[in-house]
């Protein structure tokens, strides 16, 4: 071996990276406990499946991860609460709806939910079910839009003011029938204000209207999801009613502030995706009503981005319209 080779061999050693150095360099992180801001939006339910999932990051993280409540029914609040720490320890753990569909149905937000909220992953499923007021005398959706024909503007309906509200204005031009809107205070209180005779129609998170439809007070009609709840395997979807333009999907997802590294990212996504397939954990989530969800950062973000563009979409055509009538 020449001299000059020889000599040469320690700088190519020292130059080609080492299979530990990203090791070496990755970010130790959680070093202290992790906050993570949620909204609760329907009672005890959304309460246990946010400790649920803190319980089972905690255990893999080996830190403790604390739930931090903050009331509003859109989510606004906790979206607020959570930029306002400027901390790499907080997460949000909101719906989809905040990052789709929050600034369609705000004038004045005071975030851009796309560029100051990154998405890390989907956790679980949720379900939305269409309900009646069992005083109307209707059986299904079908049977609630000809009633709707036969009363033009009398008849009332209320959802939240997320993809659900965007959904049913546009699916109402499209059958050509007219509602009265009353907004959703919470969940709980719609399906109160459904046995009361308060409102006619109301999109609900599926799990706390079971028990309300047991002695007969509301009647569900349809889920929106594409397949039937597992916790309501009687009541058909929309698709199966007739009208799959009301097809969508509801859920919870975990975001991150937007100047979170890539690979922390990768690594949260990563360890959600364990915590909510841990057989215990996946068998308490069905149990409260919802169904795991997985995927990577990178897919999350692109199914948000569609998602986002089609109500941006919905909405615009709906407010065009609105605006010409």
């Amino acid at each position: 071996m020449s001299r000059r080779v020889f000599c040469a061999l320690p700088l190519i050693a020292a130059g080609t990276p080492s299979r530990a150095e990203p090791e070496r360099t990755a970010p130790v992180w959680p070093r202290r406990p992790v906050r993570l801001v949620t909204r609760p939006a329907d009672g005890v339910r959304n309460d246990a499946m946010a400790r649920t999932l803190a319980a089972a990051l905690s255990r893999r993280w080996r830190q403790p991860v604390l739930v931090d409540y903050r009331p509003g029914g859109d989510g606004t609040a906790s979206v607020e609460t959570f930029l306002a720490a400027h901390d790499d320890h907080a997460l949000l753990l909101g719906s989809t709806g905040v990052w789709t569909t929050l600034h369609l149905t705000h004038d004045n937000l005071p975030f851009d939910p796309e560029r100051d909220l990154v998405p890390l992953a989907p956790v679980v499923q949720d379900y939305i079910a269409i309900a009646v007021a069992p005083a109307l005398g209707l059986a299904t959706l079908g049977e609630v839009i000809d009633a709707a024909h036969r009363n033009p503007g009398k008849l009332t309906w209320s959802s939240s003011l997320h993809a659900p509200y965007l959904a049913f204005l546009a699916f109402l031009k499209a059958v050509q029938a007219e509602f009265r809107f009353a907004p959703c205070r919470n969940p709980l209180g719609a399906a109160a204000d459904l046995a009361e005779g308060r409102v006619d129609l109301a999109f609900l998170t599926l799990p706390p209207t079971i028990g309300a439809t047991q002695p007969g007070r509301i009647r569900l009609v349809a889920v929106t999801s594409t397949e039937r709840a597992p916790s309501a395997l009687d009541v058909p979807t929309v698709v199966e009613a007739g009208f799959p333009a009301l097809a969508m999907q509801s859920g919870y997802s975990l975001f991150g502030p937007r100047d979170m590294p890539v690979p922390l990212r990768a690594r949260i996504a990563d360890d959600v995706a364990a915590a909510v397939r841990d057989p215990v954990v996946a068998q308490r989530l069905a149990l409260m009503g919802y169904r795991p969800q997985l995927g990577s950062p990178a897919a999350f973000q692109a199914l948000l981005q569609r998602e986002r563009a089609h109500w941006s979409e919905l909405a615009h055509a709906s407010y065009a319209t609105t605006a010409a009538q």
